[in-house]
């Protein structure tokens, strides 16, 4: 008869554990490795595109430069896109927000550009880059009420 304490028994019988967490972090690290490849070919391949180019592009489609310039900026700098960002990127699978991000997007640049922010009169999903500064465009303007000189 043999005995085994139960740490030898463990170590006889967790290989498989041992097996199954190494794939796990190597997949993991296959992930951030390829994200990692992905995002610096974007940035490689989108070097010249600026603030200036991607708003001149879309400014001769009759998009107000100022959204555009506005839209791009708050994109790479509060949402942190890493790499330019181009009108037909899909906000969720090109730029990885999530749709709380895109919520949070459009309530801050709605403010920011004074306009009239209204969730329940958004036709269609936003999924492009594009489709979020054509809402922009389409929200109207906030009217500022002063006072009528009532005396």
């Amino acid at each position: 008869m043999r005995t085994l304490s139960i740490p030898a028994w463990l170590g006889h019988r967790a290989w498989p554990l041992w097996l199954l967490l190494a794939l796990i972090l190597a997949s993991i690290a296959l992930l951030r490795l390829s994200a990692w490849f992905r995002e610096h070919r974007l940035r490689r391949k989108r070097a010249g595109v600026t603030q200036e180019t991607f708003t001149a592009q879309l400014q001769q489609y009759g998009f107000d430069p100022v959204i555009t310039g506005s839209t791009f900026r708050y994109l790479r700098e509060v949402q942190l896109v890493p790499f330019p960002v181009l009108p037909g990127d899909d906000l969720e699978k090109d730029l990885g927000l999530t749709p709380e991000d895109v919520d949070q997007t459009v309530r801050d640049l709605t403010l920011g550009l004074r306009r009239q922010y209204s969730p329940g009169l958004q036709p269609t999903p936003l999924v492009t880059v594009e489709d979020l500064i054509r809402l922009l465009q389409a929200s109207p303007r906030l009217v500022r009420t002063g006072a009528t000189g009532a005396a």
